[in-house]
């Protein structure tokens, strides 16, 4: 199979988990949005361990399982339950601007316990990156957020926290099966959560929503986030680090871009400015990094 069609690949791959916030603010008209995470989660931990089976396991955990239920409980449980939440009081349009501070944070974090070092041209990414969440907002720093945003942001902190730990436990375990543990842990975490809402009846149990929006839930587990992250791993072997973080930059765009198409947002001037600030600063990263240790693993749930 010839370079650019592995570059194909990753650009599917982009194109679902772009979508995926999208999709996941369609489907909270049908669903709560903890009983939305828990469909999702619950669909990618199916079609994660189907393939697991199909292929045959590999490099299982090794010892306890406490890593793994600590790497799920924040990626993707609270990972993605700040940006299933979070979109209930915010735009997908916002949402997926701000997801991509999640590099910012990993950047920090990194730095502070992995003692990877921060240079310059990072450093200037960092404050254009800020300067697009603080023009996202409208230009006023700390009254413009509102709570969805809020709530997202503490997601991708969740998930920097997740690549972090990572860094020490993705070398040792075959990916898939790494995700899929994720996935089961993060899924059987949020049951629960889920189950308390329809009991009080602050959320209903999803016996009468229409068929689209299980559609939709399922499609954004099982394709956007499992298959999604399959493609990645399968493709990335064979493209360049600097083509596969140019994709990966993508994913914001193209949260935005289908944002404006399928649920008719409005793409401000602020907006505008806070994608192209955003985009810049995360695409200062790879360029003068040596490859993290864990950037193999930063969607992989």
């Amino acid at each position: 199979m010839n370079s650019w069609r592995f570059t194909l690949i990753l650009i599917v791959a982009a194109l679902g988990w772009g979508s995926a916030t999208t999709a996941t603010k369609y489907a909270l008209a049908g669903f709560g949005p903890i009983t939305l995470l828990f469909l999702k989660l619950a669909a990618a931990t199916a079609v994660l361990w189907m393939l697991v089976l199909a292929r045959g396991r590999r490099r299982g955990p090794p010892g306890g399982q406490a890593r793994f239920a600590l790497l799920g409980l924040f990626e993707p449980a609270l990972a993605y339950g700040g940006l299933t939440v979070g979109l209930t009081y915010t735009t997908a349009t916002n949402a997926s601007l701000l997801g991509a501070t999640e590099s910012c944070f990993v950047l920090i974090l990194a730095a502070m316990f992995l003692k990877e070092p921060i240079r310059g041209r990072s450093v200037l990414g960092l404050v254009l990156a800020l300067a697009g969440v603080i023009a996202l907002e409208g230009g006023r720093l700390g009254t413009g957020f509102n709570t969805g945003d809020l709530i997202v942001i503490g997601g991708s902190v969740a998930a920097a926290v997740y690549v972090t730990l990572a860094a020490k436990t993705a070398p040792t375990v075959d990916a898939i099966t790494m995700t899929a543990y994720q996935f089961t842990y993060a899924t059987a975490l949020t049951l629960p959560l889920a189950v308390w809402p329809w009991v009080t009846g602050q959320e209903v149990l999803p016996v009468h929503v229409a068929p689209r929006f299980w559609v939709i839930a399922m499609f954004v587990g099982g394709v956007c986030f499992a298959l999604g992250f399959v493609l990645y791993n399968h493709a990335i072997r064979f493209v360049s680090a600097g083509m596969a973080g140019m994709i990966l930059n993508m994913v914001p765009v193209i949260g935005v871009v289908t944002a404006v198409i399928f649920l008719d947002e409005v793409l401000t001037g602020w907006h505008a400015a806070g994608a192209a600030l955003v985009v810049a600063g995360i695409m200062l990263f790879p360029a003068t990094e040596s490859p993290p240790k864990v950037e193999a693993y930063r969607y992989s749930a």
